[in-house]
């Protein structure tokens, strides 16, 4: 809103709901916005839950299942009781039973190696694997024309 306030944005599609300001007087709340100067990308991508999720396609790097994201979780390769952080490289996609197995060891001690790798994707990556496994049930009908994901939706 502080953008469309600024004028540093044009609204091209709008929600069903709006927002009042103090005075009393209704905005409708933008959904889909153009950006009216190029704002560089930040370079590395931030850590998210879909994010992992994403990366892994959706699978458990343990068992390989393919689950959908209610399914699943993430899981710290290295435990953060031992000092491991919440970093691409040390975060894995994990199915709820594998992950309860595994409990607070390493793969090694578990003997459950990752079966697909830890890593950080760049976001031309994660993009394109975000294209790859389609969109998530919770993206706006609103977004679907200025987005080039396949989607159940648009078939």
């Amino acid at each position: 809103m502080t953008a469309v306030f600024f004028d540093r944005v044009t609204v091209l599609a709008s929600y069903d709901r709006s927002a009042r300001t103090a005075g009393g007087r209704a905005i409708p709340l933008p959904s889909v916005v153009l950006l009216r100067r190029y704002i560089s990308p930040v370079r590395r991508v931030a850590v998210t839950r879909y994010g992992i999720f994403t990366r892994d396609g959706n699978r458990c790097s343990y068992c390989l299942e393919t689950k959908s994201t209610s399914e699943l979780t993430f899981d710290h390769v290295v435990p953060r009781s031992r000092g491991g952080a919440s970093t691409w490289d040390n975060l894995a996609s994990a199915c709820m039973p594998c992950n309860f197995r595994k409990a607070n060891r390493t793969p090694q001690e578990a003997k459950m190696p990752l079966l697909q790798p830890a890593y950080e994707p760049t976001q031309a990556g994660l993009y394109a694997r975000g294209m790859e496994i389609g969109l998530r049930d919770d993206i706006p009908t609103s977004w679907l024309d200025y987005i080039y994901w396949k989607s159940p939706l648009q078939a």
